[in-house]
């Protein structure tokens, strides 16, 4: 190998090696009390969240919270308070709240709410929770 490349290379490598024990350096500013705190908390929020059945309650509490706040889908829920509620998933991505009364509210698949009604139908059919024998594809939707 002729000098000029020998330089380089090792240039390089002496590059390299100084970016990475100055970025290892500069991240080793924690603390160990900050870092047992937020092993505590990751560990209180994992059993928590752990349960499939309490993960499904607080998400029809913040679905149906987010849906209440907003007046387009306000009225449908104001209107059936009474009567049983499902949810489904359609085949273009949206997502239905059918009543027992027969109406119907779609949610557009570009919806700020579907997305946390699909995370809630998909949580619900893999733990087997909410189903109904009424409607096979849909869950109840406890309102």
């Amino acid at each position: 190998m002729d000098p000029i490349t020998a330089s380089g290379v090792f240039s390089i490598g002496k590059e390299l090696i100084n970016k990475a024990t100055s970025t290892l350096s500069s991240s080793s500013g924690v603390s160990p009390s900050q870092f047992s705190g937020q092993l505590d908390g990751s560990n209180e929020a994992s059993v928590i969240t752990s349960d499939p059945q309490l993960r499904i309650q607080k998400l029809e509490e913040i679905l149906k919270s987010d849906l209440l706040d907003d007046p387009k889908t306000a009225n449908f829920f104001q209107q059936n308070q009474s009567n049983q509620i499902y949810l489904e998933k359609r085949a273009d991505g949206s997502v239905q709240f059918i009543s027992s009364n027969g109406q119907d509210l779609i949610l557009e698949a570009d919806s700020p709410h579907c997305s946390k009604a699909n995370e809630l139908l998909n949580l619900c059919f893999e733990n087997k929770l909410n189903l109904t024998s009424f409607r096979p594809n849909a869950v109840t939707f406890n309102s």
